[in-house]
């Protein structure tokens, strides 16, 4: 039997992909029914606690699925599934397509027939519209029958070759057949469907490739503290996590509130105050966002809403989130102001309305200052960017933040962001850096002397903190495999290509550093001494020479 974690439980989300090749995202709740539209209904409790990756047939009259066996696909996928007059083309199996014969001349003996002379057109079918439309009323056999039907009518039938007959029948199946697949949820299936499905230019047109590039170069291991500047709804954040091992929860459902402390209120009414799970210390992902609520909307797909997170998520303590303000002058924010003190008497003269948003308030603001306090100490293992607003202001204050041989990772949609921050990092600019604060040391520029770092206003940032900077630029294209026919596919979907800064941090010695130690040349000097020395008698050496 599979593990649990390998089957389809309640209140998850999960990637369907339909017979047309459209992915569609669903929540499995109990006791519903799903709807997909002109391929049927369902109802849901037929995909609890199946495993993933079958492939479901969806019977007629809402009778339930039908799991395809795996012989059937394959017959479905490479011929001969679909009734008898597909069986005898089915069989070619020598595809070599060159044909070397001239016209009027028989075909070699070995070589496979062609479709040149073929003319196919509309009226090669017998049926009608109005009569495909009735046969989608009452034909059965989850769409088998409408496809056998069509197939039969086909005047020019005989005339397809295997591979012109196999592509007519996968057409007609992805029209026409009731079946759908069920996969897993991941972010390498979110980032795809967020490609074919919705707005790119969104998540900055980020793709599967990028982000396990990005997870390598940050050398993203479990235990880890990391720094996330992340624009692109969350699915950056995601990914970290899928990493970490925090991103799917154990015992996924509704909302879990915050479980209660034995601790009581003094008073005559005291009542158990609610309190939160201590927030972890290690493997976990602080976000830099600049609104007042971080854009995390693709989480959901992994049953984390950050507005009202479950207390049963491992998100709930791993994920600590705070704002530019708070990061670079928390002074000047008002929600880290504490709440107004009370004494054990006044809190139990409280109404309970009050005295819980006083405990709410004191909770959220104790929380807040942690997770700011834990930010501005850094310590980081690495940093990860990926962000529409300037990326050399956000690593002028993020870069510090980071210890010594972490790593810096940066995506960037264009080439130009890229080489632009390659070029601030570069070996020039920290050369041109050094000798710029070596000539404020000398003219006792006092203004010039505070430390870079702390100049948030200024955007550029120093190059001394990052060694080898690297731009990467990664391309993956997407391959049809089948018997005889594999090959780069033709089409794809553009957009920008996308491109990885990485750099690692290092601690610049304070002061000035001079070399010390004994050099080659002055090593043989000395040797060469000793041994002039060693020639000369014990008793001249030993006599003094007296001057007259």
């Amino acid at each position: 039997m599979a593990p649990s974690g390998d089957r389809i439980l309640p209140y998850t989300h999960v990637l369907l992909r339909l017979p047309s090749g459209v992915l569609k995202i669903i929540r499995i709740l109990p006791d519903t029914s799903v709807y997909l539209g002109k391929f049927g209904t369902f109802p849901s409790n037929a995909l609890l606690h199946r495993p993933y990756n079958l492939t479901f047939d969806i019977l007629d009259n809402n009778e339930g699925l039908r799991v395809v066996p795996a012989e059937e696909l394959t017959r479905d996928i490479l011929g001969g599934g679909f009734g008898e007059a597909e069986q005898g083309n089915a069989d070619e199996t020598h595809y070599d397509l060159s044909y070397n014969t001239t016209e009027g001349e028989a075909p070699k003996e070995g070589v496979m027939r062609t479709n040149r002379n073929t003319v196919d057109n509309a009226a090669s079918q017998t049926l009608t519209w109005e009569q495909i439309e009735e046969l989608k009323k009452t034909a059965g056999n989850s769409g088998k029958d409408i496809i056998q039907k069509l197939l039969s009518s086909h005047v020019a039938i005989d005339q397809k070759t295997a591979f012109s007959l196999q592509k007519y029948t996968l057409r007609k199946a992805s029209k026409f057949m009731k079946r759908f697949s069920v996969h897993r949820l991941s972010v390498s299936a979110l980032t795809d469907y967020l490609h074919d499905s919705k707005e790119p230019f969104k998540f900055l047109e980020i793709r599967n490739h990028h982000l396990g590039l990005m997870m390598s170069l940050g050398n993203i291991v479990h235990g880890g503290r990391y720094l996330v500047v992340d624009e692109t709804g969350g699915l950056l954040v995601a990914a970290l996590a899928e990493r970490l091992g925090v991103l799917n929860s154990t015992t996924p459902g509704p909302a879990t509130a915050p479980v209660e402390d034995d601790e009581t209120t003094e008073g005559p009414d005291s009542k158990k105050r609610k309190l939160d799970p201590a927030p972890a210390t290690r493997n976990t992902i602080t976000l830099i966002h600049a609104n007042e609520q971080p854009n995390l909307s693709l989480l959901t797909h992994f049953n984390y809403d950050a507005n009202t997170p479950p207390v049963t998520h491992p998100l709930y303590t791993h994920l600590k989130t705070l704002t530019w303000l708070q990061l670079l002058a928390p002074d000047e924010d008002t929600t880290m102001l504490p709440p107004d003190p009370h004494t054990p008497e006044e809190l139990a003269a409280l109404k309970p309305g009050k005295r819980s948003a006083y405990y709410r308030k004191l909770r959220r603001w104790q929380k807040v200052s942690a997770t700011v306090a834990d930010a501005r100490n850094g310590g980081y293992d690495a940093v990860l960017v990926a962000a529409h607003m300037s990326v050399p202001g956000i690593l002028k204050a993020v870069v510090p933040l980071v210890k010594g041989s972490g790593q810096i990772v940066v995506y960037s949609p264009s080439l130009e962001q890229a080489t632009e921050l390659a070029d601030l990092y570069s070996s020039a600019r920290r050369t041109a850096w050094i000798q710029r604060k070596e000539a404020a040391k000398n003219e006792e520029k006092a203004e010039e002397q505070a430390p870079v770092e702390r100049d948030w206003d200024d955007e550029t940032p120093d190059p001394t903190l990052m060694l080898a900077p690297t731009v990467h630029r990664e391309t993956v294209r997407a391959y049809q495999v089948l018997p005889g026919r594999t090959h780069p596919v033709m089409t794809s979907k553009g957009g920008a290509e996308g491109y990885v800064f990485h750099g690692t941090r290092v601690l610049p010695v304070a002061g000035k550093v001079d070399a010390k130690g004994a050099f080659a040349s002055q090593k043989k000097k000395r040797r060469t001494e000793v041994s002039v020395d060693a020639m000369v008698p014990e008793s001249e050496a030993a006599t003094p020479v007296e001057s007259s």
